[in-house]
């Protein structure tokens, strides 16, 4: 007897997105080939660069694959050492110290060690030049995102805390529940910064000299970089262009879809309606997929047969009992993380120790007292930096982060103004300052400006968008005038964010000194007094015991301001402006 069976309609199956979704995943796989391909072939440090369109492209992926890896490898290192700074009473002001250390250290004092250790692991393939590359994108990318996981895990309100308890959920619970969704907004906007820190410094990750060393790998830093020596500045136009588009994808099928999906972890108890949300064409052509939803239907299917099957089993039950104890697993996960950590922060400490003492033993106390000198000179460029940028990113993100449906407009533009890398633009700008007659003492502010606005902005979207409605209503109804409301309400609501933005808006506008102290354009070689142009120069010269003696004294002042000043206004954000 035949069996029959319905037909389906190859048009029912596969429809015209799904067509695309396939060239994509046939573009990406092409792409991952010549990605691994520059990975795993001999060891060559210098690649010749061509100024072709074509060229422009293959080495477009290969920068954006390096941004994506340190960016993939920042969340990982975002979930596992900011939960345990939040939860370790113990370890906490020791981590949290640590963190102020490192996101202190400029790019370039970590691409020596970086460079030389991993080309000396792997002798025979570019893969540990290419790895140094991804780990000094990290340092760019990372420290940001821990801060915001930190704080927000931090400020968890209590309430929420005691609904937790009075379930009895365990920590694993607790984190994938309650914590991080909770954090997700912020480490969304946040990690939209991470994806513009990484690129910020391109141009010097790509290209770079150490001493009589020449690095190159292939990217559109390093195309920029060659652009610019040859003055071809029909490449830099091209390259500006690609650089624009290539973040402009990325935003519109990455950011903007998640820009949706966060808007489900917002804390208010009423969510907002559809109109009042934003809306991403990635997202609604997804939908229109037949493949993703079939995925999805046999999904909901073998899922539900399986709990179908463990549910006769009386074994299986007790197993599903004993595992789901309430702190048994995670209690043991978070021992061993924190065991680790502790081992691997002793043996960092001990080996990065010695390594500076052996460096700035000889340094003179002259050298010293000079390195002090321009690290206040580059202190006061970055304060004034973060100064005026909150004088016009606070209003405006709050404006953003308050309604929704601009939210939606200006986010595309605010995301591809803030994630294009401004060193790309830094000789343009120097020029004009050369023609203009301006001071570069005063002119590498602007440039340091645009390494930390940015941080300030999101963050204030961020913490704005999660003012309950209630409250703008409440404002309403009382009759605030504007100076009231802000006083009242606004300001202590986007408090806590505020202060993220500032601490991580100095730690870029730090790291950015050196490349915003100093700039090469064509004969003209501008110089601020500062230690990141000291630390720029003692890394193109070789002239190691002077960039130790910049780094450590850059990392103690950088250390004690975030002690002194960004831990009492920490303290203050977590007491008096708590969300509540």
């Amino acid at each position: 007897m035949a069996i029959f069976r319905p037909r389906i309609k190859l048009s029912r199956m596969i429809s015209p997105v799904d067509f695309f979704l396939f060239l994509g995943v046939l573009l990406f796989i092409y792409g991952m080939l010549g990605m691994t391909h520059e990975w795993v072939q001999p060891y060559h440090p210098k690649t010749e660069i061509q100024l072709g369109f074509k060229n422009l492209l293959q080495y477009s992926f290969f920068s954006l694959f390096r941004v994506f890896a340190a960016y993939l490898l920042s969340l990982l290192f975002t979930f596992t050492y900011g939960y345990l700074a939040a939860k370790s009473k113990v370890m906490e002001p020791v981590l949290i110290s640590l963190l102020d250390i490192l996101q202190s250290i400029p790019v370039l004092g970590f691409m020596p060690g970086f460079v030389l250790a991993l080309v000396r692991f792997f002798p025979n393939s570019n893969f540990g030049l290419e790895l140094a590359a991804v780990l000094m994108i990290f340092t760019g990318e990372g420290w940001n995102l821990v801060f915001s996981f930190y704080s927000s895990v931090r400020g968890v309100p209590q309430e929420v805390r005691d609904m937790t308890s009075i379930f009895r959920l365990n920590k694993w619970k607790v984190l994938r529940t309650v914590e991080i969704p909770y954090a997700m907004n912020g480490l969304l906007w946040n990690s939209m910064l991470s994806m513009a820190g990484g690129w910020f410094f391109l141009m010097v990750i790509e290209s770079f000299t150490l001493g009589e060393q020449d690095f190159r790998l292939p990217g559109i830093g390093s195309y920029m970089a060659v652009a610019y020596d040859k003055h071809d500045y029909s490449a830099v136009t091209l390259g500006i262009l690609v650089m624009f588009a290539l973040i402009f994808v990325v935003d519109r099928v990455l950011w903007a879809p998640l820009v949706v999906w966060s808007e489900k972890f917002h804390y208010e108890k009423k969510m907002r309606t559809p109109e009042e949300g934003s809306g991403s064409i990635v997202l609604d052509l997804l939908q229109k997929s037949h493949i993703i939803e079939r995925y999805f239907e046999l999904r909901v299917m073998i899922k539900k047969r399986w709990d179908q099957r463990l549910s006769k089993s009386q074994i299986s039950r007790n197993l599903i009992k004993r595992f789901n104890r309430p702190g048994r697993l995670s209690s043991t996960l978070i021992r061993l993380l924190r065991g680790l950590f502790l081992i691997l922060g002793v043996l960092f400490f001990i080996w990065a120790g010695t390594q500076m003492y052996q460096l700035i033993s000889a340094t003179k106390p002259s050298e010293w007292l000079l390195q002090l000198r321009n690290t206040f000179l580059t202190f006061l460029r970055v304060t004034s930096a973060v100064l005026i940028g909150s004088l016009w990113t606070i209003p405006v993100g709050v404006f953003i982060g308050t309604h929704p449906q601009w939210t939606r407009r200006l986010q595309p533009l605010v995301q591809i103004v803030a994630s294009f890398p401004a060193p790309m633009l830094f000789p343009i700008l120097t020029l004009m300052m050369i023609r203009l007659g301006i001071n570069f003492e005063w002119g590498s502010i602007v440039l340091m400006l645009f390494a930390s606005q940015w941080y300030i902005l999101f963050n204030v979207i961020s913490g704005a968008t999660l003012i309950p409605k209630e409250l703008i209503d409440l404002g309403l109804l009382f009759r605030l005038n504007g100076v009231q409301q802000w006083r009242a309400i606004i300001f202590p609501s986007i408090f806590p964010s505020l202060v993220n933005g500032w601490i991580t808006a100095a730690g870029g506008a730090w790291n950015a000194s050196i490349v915003a102290e100093l700039v090469q354009q064509g004969e003209h070689k501008l110089i601020a007094t500062g230690v990141g142009s000291s630390i720029t120069q003692a890394a193109q010269t070789s002239n190691f015991p002077q960039l130790a003696t910049g780094i450590v004294v850059m990392i103690t002042i950088v250390v004690l301001l975030n002690r002194l000043l960004w831990g009492s206004l920490y303290k203050l954000a977590e007491t008096k402006y708590r969300l509540e």
